[in-house]
């Protein structure tokens, strides 16, 4: 299953209590780094959701493909 859950102002306390729960369930996590500005750092943002979190950034996005 793929879930695209939104970061809402691009800070964890933005994110749905669904969307949460649905990350914790997750096997993969990945994180768009590559248009995204974000309020707060990866690090900080594993850390809260208790998760592992990928960086999708530029060249995960156009090179991995």
């Amino acid at each position: 299953m793929l879930y695209l859950i939104g970061l809402g102002l691009a800070d964890v306390d933005d994110l749905t209590v669904k969307g949460v729960r649905l990350i914790k369930q997750c096997q993969y996590v990945y994180l768009e780094t590559y248009t995204t500005i974000l309020q707060i750092n990866q690090d900080e943002l594993e850390k809260q959701l208790g998760i592992k979190i990928i960086a999708a950034d530029r060249e995960l996005v156009e090179l991995s493909a």
